[in-house]
């Protein structure tokens, strides 16, 4: 037993915690990277690993359709149908295919995607709309319109488009959303297929679903969203919730998510810049703090954004990308706090939409034209090492005076991932899972060298991990690298100070 004398103080650890963003950083600088809580433990956020490679150069647009019982995938200017059949024990894919049924007349781009109960598939690429019919004679046909289509979803047998500009009318409409015949890729121009986006001066941004609410929609604009209800009405079927809107329109309707009873996007209106809402049918619930609406504040480009939403070992997690500022963020509702999350270069994550397909999470991407397999079985970025980082709260004693770490130490799991082996000048080295600790004197502002504990080989399960003789300080701040191809499960800790 390690004996301390009695001015012997202990200060927590807080290994487990979020990414805080304190609106300066001397309120806080605690960041977590790629890592997030489960049970009150810090855990590796998923890897990814390539499914099908070299399907195109450019991941546009991804969706799981249930009657087709394929994915729809666009990558480049090419539509295709893809089967994949995946070993959860091998965490491989046993057989796929991937079959083109249709070309696009652009090549990059955000796409949308949706299906309905014929089944149809419709596909916006914000220029034209495009229709699938497996038991049409044309099977892939451009639809011939008079609006520019955006955001596509389906709702009570509607394809519904918000319409990003109406030439139906002259001079065009910006604030017009269009819906289908029913069970029907046709739209037609008149008073009981075109709806209007009524509370404010502005532009229809997307028409979303609201899950588990039954005939509800949500008509989101730029700076208002107002709830509707098809109330199989003889002209156009939805009526507007006219005592209630919203004064949050959405930023870019990339970021709209939406699962279970949640409906997620980047927010704004005429008098306040990007933050993050949710909600469940009623008065969003912004979920952003005032540190991370700064950070959004100085973004310079936040509307080049994407969204999605996935439910991962019972934590449902929103999933956000600001590619011009090379940001990602994810929020985990579980336990209402946000992280932050990167490839292995510590630039954005490239996943940008995700589906679930025979009991496996795909995603997409922009970067290249891979269909990645998503999921915390896989603890590498497709081999490469995840940088998991954790950035702990500062330890200051209540008068402010200097004091000596003594020793800095934390619960993890060891003794539970193989060594690598890496072959080098005809030499074969071994590799360690290891975890780097670097100290911060001035609050988080820098931080000093970093010292380096190889985790134990597999069966020596000690759990403990110990830094002596850290330092003097009065502003300290801890940071520890998580570096391996394998998993990390960690806990709180202890800081043994002396004055």
């Amino acid at each position: 037993m390690i004996s301390r004398g009695a001015t012997n103080k202990k200060a927590e650890l807080n290994v487990c915690g979020s990414s805080v963003f304190g609106r300066y950083p001397k309120i806080s600088q605690e960041r977590t990277f790629n890592m997030f809580l489960s049970d009150n433990w810090l855990v590796p956020y998923a890897g990814y690993q390539t499914a099908i490679p070299n399907i195109g150069t450019e991941g546009r647009g991804l969706y799981k359709s249930t009657l087709l019982d394929r994915m729809v995938a666009v990558f480049d200017n090419t539509v295709y149908l893809i089967e994949i059949f995946f070993d959860q024990s091998t965490e491989m894919p046993i057989d796929y295919s991937v079959v083109p049924i249709g070309t696009l007349q652009t090549t990059t781009g955000i796409v949308y995607i949706v299906d309905n109960n014929k089944p149809q598939v419709l596909i916006s690429d914000q220029k034209f709309l495009y229709l699938y019919d497996p038991d049409a004679t044309d099977k892939f046909v451009i639809l011939d319109t008079t609006f520019t289509p955006g955001y596509i979803t389906f709702h009570d047998t509607y394809f519904l488009v918000a319409a990003k500009e109406d030439n139906f009318y002259d001079p065009p409409a910006y604030n017009t959303w269009r819906l289908s015949q029913s069970n029907s890729g046709e739209f037609l121009n008149n008073d009981a297929s075109i709806g209007f986006l009524q509370t404010k001066p502005d532009r229809c941004q997307a028409v979303v679903r609201f899950p588990s609410r039954g005939n509800m929609i949500f008509v989101l604009g730029e700076t208002v969203t107002e709830s509707w209800f098809d109330t199989g009405a003889q002209q156009l079927p939805y009526q507007r919730q006219n005592q209630y809107n919203i004064d949050y329109g959405c930023l870019n309707p990339a970021t709209v998510a939406y699962t279970d009873e949640l409906v997620v996007w980047l927010a704004q209106n005429e008098k306040s810049g990007p933050i993050i809402v949710a909600s469940t049918g009623g008065t969003p619930k912004k979920i952003t703090t005032d540190g991370i609406d700064y950070l959004f504040s100085q973004l310079s480009a936040p509307e080049d954004s994407q969204a999605f939403m996935y439910r991962q070992d019972g934590h449902l997690f929103y999933h956000i990308n600001f590619y011009t500022d090379n940001l990602s963020l994810f929020y985990d509702f579980n336990t209402d706090k946000f992280y932050n999350a990167t490839d292995e270069n510590n630039n954005y994550f490239i996943a940008s939409q995700v589906a679930f397909f025979n009991n496996q999470y795909y995603f997409v991407s922009r970067n290249n034209g891979n269909l990645y397999a998503f999921d915390t079985i896989y603890t590498t970025y497709d081999g490469a090492t995840i940088p998991r980082v954790r950035i702990c709260k500062n330890i200051r004693l209540d008068t402010q005076e200097y004091f000596v770490a003594n020793d800095i130490g934390f619960t993890i799991e060891q003794g539970d991932t193989s060594p690598q082996f890496q072959e080098s000048n005809n030499n074969t080295l071994i590799t360690y899972p290891a975890v780097d600790l670097s100290i911060s004197i001035n609050g988080g502002e820098t931080f000093g060298n970093e010292v380096r504990y190889n985790l134990n080989p597999l069966g020596l399960r000690k759990n403990k991990l110990l830094w002596w003789q850290c330092g003097i300080a009065n502003d300290l701040v801890c940071q520890f690298k998580f570096w391996g191809m394998g998993r990390f499960v960690a806990y709180n800790g202890i800081v043994n100070v002396r004055q």
